[in-house]
């Protein structure tokens, strides 16, 4: 499908939800479950997906946004590690509450991926020959940078 129309798609999780998904025009993505659909800025699509055609674009955000659903109880066990640790520390507030959040986008964010990476190896590579490195490079840079800025808050 073109850019010029949105398109739903729903997948169903290993922990058994059903996961929905909206990419349209514009900047804003949709993705929940049930009647909760949560519109968001596909920040890491756009910068993930620069140089690819709209139809590979569009795939490869689909396959990231359903990664995200996948890989979110592994995300909500690093969120409470982290906040645990900080606690221990003695380290809280609104600053760390942010840090915390900020670090789990991040994680997140390259987990997703880094799923989309694995379970569509061949076509994902094959989909990245001759583009450009440097916008996947800052993505997952900027990714583990601010995991790690999490972090600084538990050292």
């Amino acid at each position: 499908m073109g850019d010029d129309h949105s398109d739903t798609q729903t997948m169903r999780t290993w922990f058994g939800l059903t996961a929905r998904v909206t990419i349209g025009q514009g900047f804003i993505h949709k993705a929940g479950i049930g009647r909760l659909a949560i519109p968001h800025p596909p920040v890491a699509n756009w910068l993930l997906r620069q140089g690819l055609p709209a139809d590979v674009k569009r795939g490869l955000s689909f396959a990231h946004e359903f990664a995200h659903f996948q890989t979110g109880p592994v995300v909500l066990l690093y969120m409470i590690l982290l906040s645990a640790a900080c606690y221990m520390k003695g380290r809280i507030g609104p600053a760390v509450v942010l840090q915390i959040l900020v670090s789990a986008q991040a994680v997140w964010e390259m987990l997703s991926e880094s799923v989309v990476v694995l379970t569509t190896r061949a076509p994902y590579r094959k989909s990245y020959q001759g583009i450009i490195k440097l916008p996947r490079f800052l993505s997952w840079l900027s990714g583990a940078v601010l995991t790690a800025a999490g972090w600084l808050v538990v050292i």
